[in-house]
């Protein structure tokens, strides 16, 4: 490819890739949602959500509260709604319970009746030897608004649609009332006429069965209603240091396709592209026919998803703010943390049937709130009907299938390369070297074709420059006459400026699988904790000490020395200006400035791919027998044809 090519392709590439990071830097900041409950818990010093409804007795068991059984047009169920307006409530006491395996710990609150916290036991929270004893991975939403798996009754009379609208249900949790037993939690509550029961079953791994039941207690049939059951939050990551904390977002599944919801969609941006000043902000997404196979909220390696027995009705998700870390909290969590991080909260919406009085209806929900590992994912996806679970690995639609292929080869390699541990480079390093220079082999004979023919171009290049730059000078203000005596120049010697378009498509093949390495290693889990040398976390920055604050991370320093080198042995296009060459030149400088903060596993495949074509372009010679010579043509003579 000769090097105007590669400036288009190399920008395009940084475009991709920089999206996130230029919004993050220059984007308008979005300001903070105000909501009158967070406030009131900011107040007290408490995360405690206020209650709806009358206050409860102490030993927080939840107080009915009146229905209000009228249809309505728009969904044909009825919200149901406290019979007077919420009054200030006393403290209310918490009452707590834990279920645990090997894998994970769920700690139950009978404040919102659901998860509180998840202790995923196999993932410490830091990585590396100086906090070897570090606490398991939280997913703690105490700084949200609801537990995970609260059951809710929507409380306005229509469901808005509109994006700026606010949330269908309550924004703090209702009290139920919890029991324990060795093998199960169960939290009961009451909605006016409607009793609600829950009950929390262990299930495999990461995975916890619940069933909820929801029954008519009264004398009278109830109309149809809706509920909401809260289904996972998506927290922008405290780190503000790491580049590929970006991917965390909210996906559904509708039985055919699945859908992201993340901050593209909620920051609604012109022609959505993140970079693009102005726009429109969405808070509010509402979607679904009856056809919700399951909802999910993930973080760059853990994901909190649900999957009904029956489709759900609807998918909810709202854009907000987290209350703000304390200042203990603030202090522990480290230097660059986002304080007041913007948090997107799933819930997915049930309709409850007519009751006649005395019957119930039983609804049931595999949660899972574990790492997002490819064959997990699918496992749990074949063993509820082939839902296509493993599509919360986000791949992408367009380079999915190169990644996940790239995954299952690492997968693969891993067990063999674990020879080196001993010198600090781990199996999955290993794997990342091998994959590259497979890759690397795979894609030899093309780019050495390519590579041959840019040399052959250099010969002609160092006898036709002279000619070239005397045109430059002489027609500079005159560009149509310069632009024609260099294609008059370029058919003397016989080159053809088109046909080096033909070199790029050595790069261009190997986009798919640039991509698919790209977002395979943003969400491979099995990187996480992985060592390379200095390098303590493949998953991380390969930071070795701070400068006045700032971090010295040296595999993108690598990359971008073995990038420079790499260019500077290209030839120059014939047909290339000052400008382009010093664009060309400087190009280095743009991907260390993207990928400063990247994750140490991708710079370190960046790095051994540059060295790999220094070495080729080293190696692959220009042809010496007679028939792959450039012919310099004589002026007036053309070139032959076969």
């Amino acid at each position: 490819m000769d090097r105007t090519g590669k400036i288009i392709l190399v920008a395009s590439v940084l475009l991709l890739l920089g999206a996130p990071v230029l919004q993050q830097m220059l984007g308008p900041k979005r300001e903070p949602v105000p909501d009158p409950a967070l406030e009131q818990n900011a107040t007290t010093g408490t995360n405690t959500p206020p209650v709806i409804g009358p206050a409860p007795e102490e030993n927080g068991t939840a107080t009915p509260e009146t229905p209000t059984n009228n249809p309505t047009a728009s969904t044909n169920a009825a919200p149901v709604t406290p019979s007077s307006p919420a009054v200030p409530e006393p403290v209310v006491k918490e009452t707590t319970a834990t279920l645990e395996n090997e894998f994970v710990k769920f700690t139950f609150t009978s404040r919102g009746g659901g998860v509180k916290k998840v202790e995923l036991k196999q993932f410490p929270k830091e990585i590396g030897e100086e906090v070897a004893n570090a606490g398991p991975v939280e997913m703690n939403l105490d700084r949200g608004r609801l537990p995970l798996m609260a059951f809710e009754p929507r409380t306005a009379s229509t469901v808005d649609t509109n994006p700026t609208a606010d949330r269908p249900y309550p924004a703090a949790g209702s009290v139920y009332d919890l029991t324990h037993t060795h093998s199960n939690v169960v939290m009961t509550a009451t909605f006016g006429d409607w009793n609600v029961r829950k009950v929390f079953t262990m299930a495999a791994d990461y995975q916890l069965q619940t069933q909820v039941t929801v029954s008519n207690s009264s004398t009278n049939s109830l109309s149809e209603a809706d509920f909401y059951l809260l289904t996972g939050t998506a927290i922008e990551p405290l780190n503000t240091s790491q580049m590929m904390g970006l991917n965390f977002g909210t996906m559904w599944f509708d039985g055919d396709e699945e859908t992201k919801v993340d901050q593209g969609w909620f920051d609604n941006k012109p022609l959505g592209c993140m970079c693009m000043p102005g726009g429109d902000p969405r808070n509010n997404y509402v979607a679904g026919q009856g056809n919700v196979e399951w909802l999910g909220a993930y973080s760059r390696f853990f994901l909190q998803a649900v999957i009904p027995t029956e489709p759900g009705s609807a998918v909810s998700v709202h854009e907000f703010r987290l209350n703000p870390l304390s200042d203990t909290e603030a202090v522990a969590a480290g230097k660059k943390v986002k304080n007041n991080q913007m948090a997107w909260e799933t819930a997915m919406s049930i309709k409850v049937p007519s009751l006649a009085p005395g019957t119930e209806k039983t609804f049931s929900y595999t949660l899972y709130t574990g790492p997002r590992e490819y064959d997990r994912l699918k496992a749990i996806g074949a063993a509820n009907g082939g839902n296509q679970f493993h599509l919360l690995m986000d791949f992408g639609k367009w380079f999915g299938w190169v990644a996940e292929g790239l995954l299952r080869l690492m997968k693969w390699m891993e067990p063999h390369l674990g020879f080196l541990k001993s010198l600090k480079i781990s199996s999955w390093a290993l794997s990342i070297i091998v994959i590259t220079l497979v890759i690397k082999l795979i894609f030899w004979p093309i780019t050495a074709k390519s590579t041959r023919a840019m040399k052959k171009m250099a010969q002609v290049n160092a006898k036709m420059m002279p000619e070239i730059t005397k045109i430059r000078e002489k027609y500079k203000n005159d560009y149509q006459k310069m632009n024609m005596k260099m294609m008059e120049t370029y058919q003397k010697y016989g080159v053809n400026p088109l046909s080096q378009i033909g070199g790029c498509l050595p790069m261009v093949i190997q986009i798919p699988v640039f991509f698919g390495f790209f977002t395979m290693l943003r969400s491979a889990v099995e990187l996480r904790g992985s060592e390379f040398l200095w390098a303590a976390d493949l998953s991380a920055p390969d930071t070795i000490a701070e400068i006045a604050g700032f971090p010295i991370n040296i595999l993108p320093l690598l990359m971008t020395g073995t990038m420079f080198l790499q260019m500077k042995l290209q030839p120059a296009a014939p047909n290339m200006d000052p400008t382009q060459q010093a664009i060309m030149k400087y190009m280095p400088l743009m991907f260390v400035f993207f990928f400063y903060s990247a994750s140490s596993g991708l710079c370190l495949y960046w790095t051994v791919q540059n060295v790999l074509s220094i070495i080729q372009t080293k190696m692959t010679k220009v042809d010496p027998d007679e028939d792959n010579k450039v012919e310099v043509i004589p002026p007036g003579k053309k070139p032959k044809t076969t």
